[in-house]
């Protein structure tokens, strides 16, 4: 008998992982001890967390991905499990393990920040520490299974330690940096520092003062060849008014057609979201519903300043910075009737639009946010369904899409859309921490014929990243923006 449990022993702590659903944190501390361990962290945007993952996994070997997330609740798809977790998995063409580490906190500008100025972020423990134990993951193991793609499945473990503290709204500050700087030093056997990350546009749409601007001798920076599509959401007691008032309405109250969606203009929603616009000015929605507008509150539920979205909708609806002499400036403080809420994730805004949709005070129910399309209400909990998406201009962003909300800004006829970027710092050193960026973006930008149709939700592929297998206008775009966010869209052949 004791002879069968060193065997066991051993047969636990072996390299070879096909009787496992997935690596266990045994395995990988006993490639850390045996230097057959690669790790590298990543930072940035949380929209292609999803994306990103199944990148991931298409270099893994079949039954041998793990998840690792400080989330404690039982959800275990990626990009819905919260903003630190870890993925690892015996890579392809070898015998070493490896554990890609995974921050989203903050937003998109995070992909920069730790190389433009400094900034310090958590991330998840070390994933070999022993399960149930102290700094540990939970003891209860779950499964991911993806019904469209058996590639992705995963043993997923969840409750795992958190190594420092959340970002304040405002970005990296001096007591943030050092609380995290601390953290992760004492968790030495995981990543010191983010290698670079991924990111809703590029850098020199965010301030320099607050990380972004010019990367030169930071590092480089490269199109990942994805286009995420935006969406602006409203609480539902919002969306009805706007149909009364446009003369449209569904089938009954708990119908939400999008052909049948209310529709602003970009104008009159640089209006609301605007410092100093129409609707600001007057903290009143009467710009836009007019005599119809009552006591309600004019709430926008942004993000903050380190967020991709918010760049996106900075960019897009006020002009800024791509138009350096007239670009607007995005509220961020409230005044009487005119609400702003600072959001440091998309979970947030969603919460906030679906309080608003269930408050019982009328003046409070009229709510408005920016929020990239991987988000579908038709999934969320019930804390977090009570957004949904209108037309800009006449143009719904799932129009001929619902599942996918892609067709209509792959075939240009939405224009709310942006060309990702990412980002590998100039002191990544050599091997897998400086080549898994390229990596992920090469498996990104070309997946196989098969896995054209179930790419995430919300993202298409771009026009001149060299696909061929993926259909023009309904996986891939028909046009591009040469990886500059500001620039025109231009019809590719």
């Amino acid at each position: 008998m004791k002879m069968k449990h060193i065997a066991f022993a051993i047969l636990g702590m072996s390299l070879s992982v096909s009787a496992f659903a997935g690596v266990t944190p045994a395995q990988i501390e006993a490639a850390r001890v045996a230097n057959t361990l690669d790790q590298a962290w990543i930072s940035g945007a949380s929209a292609p967390t999803k994306t990103i993952y199944e990148a991931w996994a298409k270099g893994c070997k079949a039954n041998t991905l793990s998840i690792f997330s400080t989330s404690t609740n039982t959800t275990t798809t990626p990009g819905s499990i919260g903003n630190y977790n870890a993925y690892a998995c015996e890579r392809t063409g070898g015998t070493r393990l490896a554990v890609l580490y995974h921050t989203v906190d903050g937003g998109s500008l995070n992909a920069y920040t730790p190389h433009t100025i400094g900034a310090k972020l958590a991330r998840i423990a070390y994933a070999g520490r022993t399960v149930g134990a102290t700094g540990g993951c939970g003891a209860t193991v779950l499964t991911y299974n993806d019904s469209t793609n058996a590639q992705n499945n995963a043993t997923v473990y969840k409750s795992c330690a958190q190594i420092g503290v959340n970002l304040p709204a405002s970005g990296a500050n001096a007591t943030s940096n050092g609380t995290n700087s601390t953290a992760v030093a004492a968790d030495a056997n995981g990543p010191q520092t983010p290698i670079g990350g991924f990111s809703d546009v590029e850098a020199a749409l965010f301030p320099a003062t607050i990380g972004g601007g010019s990367l030169i001798g930071k590092g480089t920076e490269i199109n990942a060849f994805l286009v995420q599509g935006f969406g602006v959401a409203v609480s539902i007691p919002l969306y009805r008014k706007l149909q009364e008032l446009q003369s449209l309405s569904d089938v009954d109250a708990t119908t939400f057609d999008p052909v049948n969606a209310p529709s602003l203009s970009k104008g009159q929603i640089a209006s609301v979201l605007q410092e100093g616009g129409a609707v600001s000015a007057v903290e009143s929605w009467s710009p836009i519903l007019g005599d119809a507008a009552g006591a309600e509150e004019v709430i926008v539920q942004r993000r903050v300043d380190t967020s991709g979205t918010q760049s996106s909708s900075n960019a897009y609806f006020l002009g800024n910075p791509c138009l350096a002499s007239a670009g607007l400036t995005a509220s961020s403080v409230s005044s009487g009737a005119y609400q702003v809420v600072l959001n440091s994730g998309s979970g947030n805004v969603k919460a906030g639009i679906t309080t608003a949709s269930n408050n019982a005070n009328p003046a409070k129910t009229y709510a408005i946010g920016v929020l990239s399309l991987e988000n579908d209400w038709r999934v969320e909990s019930a804390a977090n369904a009570g957004y949904r998406y209108i037309k800009i201009d006449g143009v719904h962003p799932e129009q001929g899409d619902v599942v996918n909300a892609r067709a209509a800004f792959a075939t240009g006829k939405y224009t709310f859309a942006n060309e990702l970027k990412a980002f590998v710092a100039a002191t990544a050193p050599a091997g897998f921490q400086r080549t898994i960026v390229g990596t992920l973006v090469a498996a990104l930008r070309n997946p196989a014929a098969a896995q054209c149709a179930v790419l995430p939700r919300g993202i298409a592929l771009a026009a001149d990243g060299g696909n061929t297998s993926c259909e023009s206008g309904v996986v891939r775009a028909q046009y591009t923006k040469s990886g500059k966010n500001c620039a025109p869209a231009v019809l590719f052949e």
